[in-house]
């Protein structure tokens, strides 16, 4: 005899939705990694040859960390998009076994 299986579809609407407000959370971050940290050239200085270097690591960086959290934005919706068809799917399998156990 196969074995039987049991999802818990409000488990699964649950980390639904808590992905979905994690994704929402994150649209502070990130906006603030791209604009909020902004720091004009001139506040490094210009009497000095490392001005130059530290301006461009500190774009650098912040490019970087822009490009982390949106990898990470991605994440989060695809992860969620994939529980949310998961328990789509299951809810199917769940109405399919019903409808052909009244026939």
């Amino acid at each position: 005899m196969g074995e039987q299986y049991r999802v818990d579809l409000h488990e699964l609407d649950s980390v639904v939705r808590k992905l979905k407000g994690l994704q929402g959370d994150m649209d502070d971050p990130g906006q603030k990694v791209k604009y909020g940290t902004k720091v004009p050239k001139s506040a490094f200085g210009s009497n000095f040859n490392e001005a130059a270097d530290i301006a461009a690591a500190h774009d650098e960086m912040q490019n970087y960390m822009s490009q982390v959290v949106d990898a990470l934005q991605d994440l989060i919706k695809d992860f969620g998009e994939k529980a949310e068809r998961s328990r789509g799917a299951y809810e199917d399998r769940e109405q399919d076994a019903r409808s052909s156990m009244k026939s």
